[in-house]
């Protein structure tokens, strides 16, 4: 097990972990967040931001209730004015799903968990 893995689970009565972007510098509904995860019942929860122009972002396609659907990098034609905000509320079962090797949970990750 990875040291950040082990850290992540040791001692986590309720299994969660908030990831944030290193890019992300707001201020965000944490507790909010956290309220919605739990009532929902899934194993991530990903916040979502909407812009004016879409192309220069990955776009999340997600069902009248907000579950997550696909993501489509940069799309050419408008299909969402909803992105991926970059951040998280994860069960530490979704460590298991990330491999020991470089990987960008926004491709690779995230898509397997929608799907």
């Amino acid at each position: 097990m990875r040291l950040a893995e082990s850290i992540l689970r040791a001692d986590n009565k309720e299994g969660l972990f908030f990831l944030l972007n290193s890019d992300v510098i707001c201020d965000f509904p944490l507790k909010e967040l956290l309220n919605f995860h739990k009532t929902h019942n899934q194993e991530g929860t990903i916040v979502l931001s909407q812009v004016t122009d879409p192309s220069r972002f990955g776009v999340v396609i997600s069902d009248p209730d907000g579950k997550v659907k696909s993501f489509v990098e940069k799309p050419i034609h408008f299909i969402s004015n909803k992105i991926n905000a970059g951040v998280y509320l994860l069960n530490v079962s979704v460590l298991d799903r990330i491999p020991e090797r470089f990987c960008m949970i926004e491709k690779e990750t995230f898509p397997a968990m929608a799907s």
